[in-house]
């Protein structure tokens, strides 16, 4: 589909889960976003652009440490995931636009 030009000028996010504290959800992210600028995607991240990013520390997209499959997604990652979505969401709407 890339070669075909079907992924360019689609808006691209990223959520990544680790079963580790410190299992590079940090780095998955960015190194993720690479393979949407290959696309020729328009990369959308939250930053520090809300209260609830500042609470999950994570301005790159929304992760989640699932502690080895034992800790369930909680109430800090679910709000940073809504202002991840609704930014998206915001986004594509203005492409869809263009």
């Amino acid at each position: 589909m890339w070669q075909q030009g079907l992924l360019a000028d689609k808006v691209y996010s990223g959520f990544t889960s680790t079963g580790t504290l410190h299992g590079g959800h940090e780095s998955t992210l960015p190194a993720l976003t690479n393979t949407f600028h290959h696309f020729g995607g328009i990369v959308v991240a939250p930053g520090y652009t809300h209260p609830d990013k500042f609470a999950d520390g994570n301005p790159y997209g929304t992760s989640h440490h699932d502690a080895g499959g034992t800790a369930p997604v909680d109430d800090t990652v679910r709000a940073a995931a809504r202002v991840q979505a609704e930014r998206v969401v915001r986004f594509a709407r203005a492409v869809a636009a263009a």
